[in-house]
């Protein structure tokens, strides 16, 4: 089981130097679980949720389906904190277990995996999955296996729709950052404009 120690370590490189990451998470004594447990712990730095925190709240890191890194969890987050705040576990396996949830990882095993990851998409939930089409099931952040390699992508409509802030340093380091199209962008900047400049705004060159 890796210490606290690993988790800066391994963290700090996969973070800030790539190109070291295949080194850690290939390294075989630490497991992909524990590697893992590790991203899940770190991600919460580069993410912004909607509203103001208060110190009182805890921060709660859900897990379904994926018990090898629940207990990596449970090993590395007693007596650490999260954006100032006492962190927690909490295994789920409904979406009526999400109440005060701010990251949801599910893994292969869950039961009900798609169910879970709908009800999380209406909330403000860093959802993570382990799957080849993690993102288009409509989580935020998936794994993915690059050689020997744990990676991840990131969905930032996904995001968006979820009201949470990616930080340009986790979206560097990803394997893949999915966007949307451009076609929609500009939609979404028209109206914008529109809106803001009344019913009188007419387009450059329109009569």
């Amino acid at each position: 089981m890796p210490s606290r120690a690993f988790v800066r370590i391994a963290l700090g490189f996969i973070f800030y130097f790539p190109c070291f990451a295949a080194v850690e998470a290939a390294e075989p004594v630490y497991s992909p679980a524990a590697v893992k447990a590790a991203f899940l712990h770190r991600f919460a730095s580069y993410v912004a949720w909607p509203g103001e925190p208060t110190s009182d709240d805890s921060f709660t890191i859900a897990v379904s389906g994926a018990d090898e890194v629940a207990e990596q969890l449970e090993s590395l987050l007693p007596g650490l904190t999260i954006q100032n705040r006492p962190a927690r576990i909490r295994r789920v396996a409904a979406a009526d277990d999400l109440a005060g949830v701010h990251i949801l990882y599910v893994g292969h095993q869950a039961q009900r995996a798609r169910s879970l990851i709908v009800a999380a998409a209406s909330k403000p939930i860093l959802t993570v999955t382990d799957d080849d089409d993690g993102l288009a099931t409509g989580s935020v952040i998936n794994f993915v296996q690059v050689g020997r390699t744990i990676r991840f992508e990131i969905s930032l409509p996904a995001a968006e729709r979820s009201q949470l802030r990616i930080d340009a340093g986790l979206l560097s380091v990803a394997a893949r950052v999915h966007e949307r199209p451009r076609a929609q962008l500009w939609q979404q900047w028209y109206f914008a404009r529109r809106k803001e400049s009344g019913p009188g705004y007419r387009e450059r060159g329109s009569s």
